[in-house]
């Protein structure tokens, strides 16, 4: 009922909500009428949904609440796993993952298990996805404490498959401000890649190239440097 009332008051007609656990949340996607929805499965840690664009291609979106309990990340990664072979369409999946991916997306108390991090990575090489990168602050998420004892950490990301980011443009998700939660927001604005756009969604341009450039030292790491943006 909560949540009926957050989606009306944002202009969604629809909305799909999972009761959480004890004090927990729970999880819910909202979703305007024009986006045709079809809702494959759901738990109090998943929302899997199938997605068409008013232009009529599909993409899959899945929202992720990963267990925040060291003896049961496994199974995130485990249903991350038994998703991935359900579907090929362009796949973006977000969520709070209550992990990290590397040490440096975390700040102050004790080192995070490295064994963990690496349960991860491994679950997401093996489903095919990649974090798509970030802007703004550099952390998702505090323990609200103050002095020695405060601590940060990117829990929340939007991550995808190689379908997807050949379809859309690669654009980062943006972590906002909150002063209302320990999590803050991540906002990925979604933009389909036109017919000689590039990845960055630009237009592409023809490149040319003269052989005597390469008598030149500096030629070869101009062009590492330069060639990835096409």
């Amino acid at each position: 009922m909560q949540m009926n009332v957050i989606a009306n008051k944002l202009s969604f007609e629809n909305c799909l909500a999972v009761n959480g656990n004890g004090r927990g949340g729970g999880i819910a996607m909202l979703w305007k009428s024009d986006i045709g929805v079809q809702i494959n499965s759901y738990s109090q840690h998943h929302i899997d949904a199938e997605t068409q664009m008013p232009n009529g291609n599909r993409m899959r979106v899945t929202g992720v609440y990963g267990h925040p309990e060291i003896s049961q990340k496994k199974h995130t990664w485990m249903l991350l796993r038994r998703l991935a072979v359900l579907s090929s369409s362009p796949w973006l999946c977000c969520g709070d993952f209550n992990e990290i991916l590397h040490l440096d997306e975390k700040r102050g108390g004790n080192d995070r298990n490295v064994n963990l991090i690496n349960d991860f990575r491994e679950g997401l090489r093996d489903c095919g996805l990649k974090d798509v990168g970030y802007r703004g602050c550099a952390f998702t998420w505090n323990n609200g404490r103050y002095g020695k004892g405060f601590v940060e950490e990117r829990l929340d990301r939007f991550v995808c498959s190689k379908a997807w980011s050949d379809r859309f443009v690669d654009c980062a998700a943006s972590n906002l401000d909150t002063w209302t939660s320990d999590n803050c927001p991540v906002l990925m604005a979604v933009q389909e890649r036109r017919e000689g756009m590039n990845q960055r969604g630009r237009h592409s341009s023809r490149i040319h190239y003269e052989d005597m450039w390469s008598l030149y030292d500096v030629c070869k790491e101009i062009i590492k440097e330069e060639w990835g943006l096409y």
